[in-house]
């Protein structure tokens, strides 16, 4: 066995005398700081700032905001990752479990505090995913039988079970995640400072780590403090959520006092849920007068009582735009198969068609094979056998030139990091224009078009690792962007950021199909599907299992369960209006079942 080797080759070590309690602290406070400001080094100006907080044992506590807030700058002070680690000019005081995190090593807080960051990549260091999360155990010297143990649980917690002997390294974006979360919950610290944990699970994924998380609370008292973008699915898990903008804490308070400060929310960025959006639509107009409702069933009698109270219309049909299907496919894929050189099957014979114009969104449970398609699509992987055929633009891809590929179709990766290697922003835009031969005087005004369209003009001359995760992905849109290809392909172009930039990723996505660009992104975010997408493909075991407009895939619950997919809770709420009043409404946003109540009288009449 992996693990039994690992065991073998490591000998105890004399961490676990180091172990602390909170009985023995004597405190009720399993984290406080007290006007903690860090700086980073190289940086004039500090990420958080003045930071007052104390979080009880046994609590879980939720840290919320934009982009660039100070979300993981606090998580990672509360770890001791900073300063560590992460090296900058740090006042204030900082008591983890009782400990002082500046006097102790990252070795001695690791018992006390177990810390995830945004990066999965950072926590591999095994060959296997067993072995990976073995390792910590092993380190604090447990005895074998209680190693097995903790290895099982955190395997089966994350659904890693049947990957255990896979190479980490190979895993998908949302595989990694969840093996980091395995990593830490492994060891059983009693308090877990992560990072935005759930940024590249599927929505049932994600839910699947709450109930993990909630279960590790309820069980063993464990302290949880994570950071998230994911308002909607963490009310029923937290007891407290923290609101930061600009380096401070603004809001501080259990999710339904939080919820009632709206105004506070949307200045701070943070997405509030569809129901409690719809809720505020309608109490401007005088039709909702009671506190916002924080869930579906919170929602749903008030709405019902409207709608009955004001009369309704048996069917509601809002007018679609979009750009009629051409008879020839844009993107044509018959018996796709890829397996990796591990055996893994990735694709199971997929035959395809999308249309010029279309914005397809792409989704499945990690693992599911998405981004194995849309690589093998952009040229980027080669498919398994001899019979396969993908046509893009007319181009066969299995057989075409890298230059001709590019110019047609453009990727974009989920980790913009695996695509940006320049110095500077520009330098990064003007990379594919160049080795296009084009004149330039043209590179010049894709690259200033661009920079313009993405709001990076004052960006242009930074190292583009340097900024923010948001505008990170910027520059490698931007990179796809100046080659000017008439489909682009984008995997999770969500991931890690705040509300405000996935709307504005997804909104520039859809400027470039109204403009007659075909969209393709690969997303877990279900909101932003029902809100963008023309058409949804869903796959699960490398092959597809639905496909059509998304009021038709999201009517399907009982398909898509079983890909780890669930529909949004404002599709929820509509087809549970639907089903129960018996109305007929094809619409799949908040905005539009507003407009529906609203007018609800005059549809009737």
């Amino acid at each position: 066995m992996p693990t039994e080797r690992l065991i073998n080759g490591l000998k105890y070590t004399v961490l676990v005398l180091l172990m602390t309690s909170a009985e023995t602290t004597g405190c009720e406070h399993a984290v406080v700081l007290e006007n903690v400001t860090f700086t980073y080094e190289g940086s004039n100006s500090p990420a958080i700032h003045d930071i007052n907080l104390r979080v009880k044992y046994g609590e879980i506590v939720a840290v919320m905001g934009k982009t660039g807030a100070g979300k993981s700058t606090l998580i990672y002070t509360i770890g001791g990752i900073i300063p560590k680690y992460i090296r900058g000019r740090l006042t204030g005081t900082i008591i983890v479990d009782g400990l002082d995190t500046r006097e102790h090593e990252l070795y001695e807080l690791a018992l006390h505090v177990g810390v995830i960051m945004d990066d999965p990549e950072v926590h591999i260091t095994s060959f296997t995913v067993e072995e990976d999360v073995a390792l910590g155990p092993c380190n604090l010297g447990l005895p074998r039988e209680e190693i097995y143990k903790r290895v099982e649980f955190a395997l089966e917690a994350t659904r890693l079970s049947k990957l255990r002997t896979r190479n980490p390294y190979n895993l998908s974006g949302g595989e990694k995640q969840s093996l980091a979360i395995a990593g830490v919950l492994s060891m059983r610290p009693k308090i877990l400072a992560l990072d935005e944990p759930t940024s590249m699970l599927d929505p049932l994924g994600r839910a699947r780590v709450y109930s993990v998380l909630k279960d590790l609370n309820k069980r063993y008292g464990l302290t949880i403090i994570f950071s998230c973008h994911d308002m909607e699915n963490i009310i029923g898990l937290v007891d407290r959520i923290v609101i930061m903008d600009r380096g401070s804490i603004a809001l501080d308070g259990p999710p339904g006092y939080v919820l009632q400060r709206v105004d506070i929310l949307e200045e701070c960025g943070v997405r509030i849920p569809e129901v409690t959006k719809l809720a505020l639509f309608l109490k401007k107009d005088g039709l909702w007068r009671t506190e916002l409702p924080i869930s579906t069933e919170d929602a749903y009698y008030i709405v019902q009582e409207i709608i009955s109270s004001r009369g309704f219309s048996r069917e509601y049909k809002k007018s679609l735009k979009g750009h009629t299907r051409k008879q020839t496919p844009v993107i044509k894929v018959r018996r796709l198969t890829h397996m990796y050189p591990n055996g893994v099957i990735a694709l199971r014979g997929i035959d395809l068609d999308i249309y010029q114009g279309e914005y397809v969104a792409l989704i499945g449970q990690n693992g599911s094979g998405k981004t194995t398609l849309a690589r093998c699509i952009a040229g980027l992987l080669r498919p398994s056998s001899k019979e396969a055929e993908i046509l893009v633009a007319g181009v066969n891809i299995t057989k075409a030139k890298r230059t001709d590929i590019v110019k047609r179709i453009g990727y974009v990766f989920q980790i913009p990091e695996h695509q940006i290697f320049h110095s500077t922003v520009r330098e990064e835009l003007e990379f594919g224009p160049r080795n296009l031969n084009l004149p330039q005087e043209e590179v010049k005004e894709r690259v200033d078009r661009v920079l313009k369209t993405l709001e990076l003009e004052k960006y242009q001359d930074e190292w583009p690792l340097s900024l923010d995760r948001g505008k990170r992905f910027r520059v490698a849109l931007g990179s796809v962007l100046t080659i000017d290809p008439e489909i682009i392909i984008v995997d999770e172009p969500t991931t890690g950021q705040d509300w405000n930039e996935s709307l504005y990723i997804c909104n520039l996505l859809k400027k470039l199909n109204e403009k007659g660009r075909t969209i393709m992104i690969i997303t877990h975010e279900m909101d932003l599907v029902a809100r963008f997408a023309s058409r949804v493909v869903v796959m699960y075991k490398g092959s597809i299992i639905l496909d059509g407009p998304p009021k038709y895939v999201f009517s399907r619950p009982e398909i898509l369960k079983k890909t780890w997919v669930k529909p949004p809770e404002i599709i929820r709420l509509i087809r549970r209006i639907e089903e129960e009043i018996g109305i007929s409404m094809d619409i799949t946003t908040v905005e539009d079942l507003y407009k529906y109540i609203a007018g609800v009288r005059s549809w009737s009449s």
